[in-house]
């Protein structure tokens, strides 16, 4: 007996007339889970979050939640049966409107009695207990946004969708919101799909990310996963700080490059001799003094708790290298450096112009490692 998960998404196109936009997109969500749509502007994260709200038809494939279909090619339940919450960038709070009353307007068909004991309940989940008098504008932009939410929360809906509520909030403030903004979710055990573009918001928010890429998800994965294991050359790309050095593969578990011969403990998946790329993120490559390999300082980034480094190898590649905050070198100077890999990543060479690759493989090979 197949078992139904709380959301399922099942090979769904959408079009704006005769176009493609969003190409066979699979995600699945349980009951409680926190899913993310992640991509640059135009990839097709907020249509395709429009199309499980009810606002854009299905082209093929279809839409399901708790087993029942939501929309398929041939029929669209609205949007306001689908029992879905939304919480959009522009916070939208009525202005007119006290807090309590702000929260109440989704829930006005219930007794005064269950409005006031939920409006009493969210503001004490979102730790503002004593605004339900006060009007949105004597409001700080993070207290609104969580109004906000609590107010898409009221109808205790099955799903609830956040379409970059964070985006118009200081660096600072979306550091400490995220996370409370999930802890909050998890209390009520609600299940939401977040779209985002920063990956620091979807890593810090959601338990499953769909990396997406000109209509298509390209990775699927939690944020551990997507980050150490890309699919391929955009997800490695796209996702954190990251080089890529050339290699040749020198037999079936080692590369050979810049840094010597890396072994890993799975196969490679390529033939002796076929030239790759190694991805290397700054976290791969530490500062060591006794290191007998050195790279050339050519520049330099603060970050509080460390520096990150660019250093150019004697063949020319520059690789990130981080180094503790009281390590501080000049642009210029030899950096000793030790090779950390917890495991190797190997893409095939693609063409930067047209993205196709020499090797017939166009996912990611990756495999435990260490340095030989």
């Amino acid at each position: 007996m197949k078992i139904e998960k709380h959301l399922n998404v099942e090979s769904v196109t959408l079009a704006y007339g005769e176009e493609d936009v969003v190409h066979n997109a699979s995600l699945s969500l349980e009951k409680g889970e926190i899913g993310c749509l992640l991509g640059p502007s135009g990839c097709g994260k907020s249509t395709l979050l429009r199309a499980i709200a009810g606002f854009e038809p299905v082209k093929s494939g279809r839409i399901c939640m708790r087993g029942q279909v939501l929309s398929d090619a041939h029929n669209i339940l609205p949007t306001e049966q689908r029992n879905i919450g939304m919480v959009f960038q522009d916070i939208a709070l009525f202005p007119h409107l006290t807090i309590a009353e702000n929260i109440v307007f989704g829930i006005k068909k219930w007794s005064k009695k269950d409005q006031t004991l939920r409006v009493q309940e969210l503001l004490s989940l979102i730790g503002l207990p004593d605004i339900a008098e006060r009007y949105p504008h004597s409001l700080s932009g993070g207290q609104q946004q969580r109004v906000a939410l609590a107010r898409a929360m009221a109808p205790k809906p099955d799903l609830l969708l956040l379409d970059e509520p964070f985006s118009g909030l200081d660096a600072n403030l979306r550091e400490t919101l995220v996370p409370e903004i999930r802890d909050i979710l998890r209390k009520e055990q609600m299940s939401a799909i977040l779209v985002t573009h920063d990956q620091m918001e979807a890593f810090a928010m959601a338990d499953k990310i769909a990396v997406m890429q000109h209509g298509r998800i390209q990775q699927c994965g939690s944020a551990f996963n997507i980050y150490h294991e890309p699919k391929n050359r955009f997800v490695a790309d796209f996702i954190g700080l990251g080089e890529f050095l050339q290699a040749s593969i020198k037999d079936e578990y080692s590369v050979d490059s810049a840094l010597g011969c890396l072994v890993g403990d799975e196969p490679l998946g390529y033939a002796p001799g076929t030239s790759v790329e190694l991805l290397i993120r700054p976290d791969d490559i530490q500062h060591s003094e006794q290191s007998s390999l050195t790279g050339r300082i050519v520049s330099k980034w603060f970050r509080g708790s460390h520096y990150l480094y660019h250093v150019k190898l004697a063949n020319g590649e520059v690789l990130p290298c981080i180094t503790a905050c009281h390590h501080d070198h000049d642009v210029g100077e030899d950096l000793g450096i030790s090779i950390e890999l917890d495991h190797l990543v190997v893409l095939p060479i693609c063409d930067p112009e047209t993205g196709v690759c020499d090797l017939q493989e166009s996912e990611v090979v990756q495999t435990q490692a260490v340095a030989r």
